[in-house]
This record gives C-alpha cells, structure tokens and sequence, in this order.
C-alpha cells in the first residue's frame, strides 16, 4: 500500500509541476510581444516623435536639411525607448482586462466533449484577442497623450533655455524615458 501512495503522490506532484509550467509558459507569451505588435508600437512612437520634430522645426526655427540626422537619430532611439513603454501597459491592460472579465486560460479540462470544447476553445480565443485589442488601443492612446504632454512641458517650461538641438535631445529622451519608467512602475 504504501508504494501505491508513494507513486499516487508521485504523480500528483507530477501534475501540480505540469500545472504550474504550462502557467508560466502562458505568462511568458503573454509577457512577450508579437512581431505585429512591436511594428505598430515602432512606427506609432516615430509618429508620435515626428510630431515635436515639426513643433521644433517650426518654432524654433531649427534647419531641416542640416539637422536631419538628429532628427533621425533621436526619433528612432526614442521611438525604440517609447515602444517598450507601449508593451508595458498592453500587458498590465491586458492582465487587468483578463481578470475582470473572469477568463482563466491557465485551467483546462482534461476530459473535453469534442464540439462543446472546440467552440470553448474559440470563443476564448476571440475573447482573448478582443481583450488584446483593446489592451494595444488603450495602451498608444495613453503612452502616446502622456508623451506629448510630457515633451511640451520639457520644451516650453522646463528646457527651454537651453539651445534649439539640445532642447530637442533633451525632451524627447527625457519623455520618453519618463513614459517607459512610469508604464514599468506600473507592471510591479
């Protein structure tokens, strides 16, 4: 009898570590953005930055052909530095989302009906990408608001005795940076 325990244990254990692997294996695609995802968060941040760019070249007055290059340059680093702030609050949304609306992907019955299963499986893959969707939208309507505020309070209040090009540097970087640390305060 006590073998039979030992390897009902045994397996018990087994499960309880599939379990919590398969949780954590779906965390971590959750966690990791996809390559359509990081491209729209990529070119919605240029977008985003191309915006102060003519905000600089207009006021300012600041030369478009000779500082071209730096626009480039700073428009694709902070862009890079925006997007990850982006993924940062799709997934805290998403989680948010995931919960509220009481959907547990981690579980899953062992002993499925074939069609009744497949239509579950469905609806929560529809459910789920809804929820993503509207984690994405949220997540650029808010970084993307709080950029631009951030980097127009850098440039006419706080950087703006500084020269043309350095206050350009200095309030997209800033901004930027700004927005990526708070959305990742926010994940912890």
């Amino acid at each position: 009898m006590s073998t039979k325990n030992k390897r009902k244990k045994k397996q018990r254990e087994e499960l309880a570590f599939r379990e919590v692997e398969r949780e954590r294996a779906q965390t971590l695609r959750l966690r990791k953005p996809t390559t359509k995802q990081r491209m729209l968060y990529f070119f919605v941040g240029l977008i985003m930055n191309a915006l102060p760019t003519y905000l600089f070249f207009s006021i300012y007055e600041m030369d478009l052909l000779k500082s071209l290059p730096l626009f480039g340059f700073v428009s694709i680093i902070c862009s890079i530095i925006l997007s990850m702030g982006y993924h940062n609050v799709s997934f805290f949304l998403k989680h948010r989302l995931l919960k509220k609306t009481g959907v547990n992907f981690q579980k899953q019955r062992t002993k499925k009906k074939v069609a009744g299963g497949e239509r579950e499986e469905r609806q929560k893959k529809q459910l789920e990408s809804s929820i993503t969707t509207q984690a994405v939208s949220l997540s650029l309507l808010y970084n993307s608001l709080f950029f631009l505020v951030i980097v127009l309070i850098f440039a006419f209040y706080i950087t703006w005795i500084f020269e043309a090009h350095a206050n350009y540097i200095l309030s997209l970087a800033v901004a930027s940076s700004i927005v990526t640390y708070i959305s990742s305060t926010k994940i912890q």
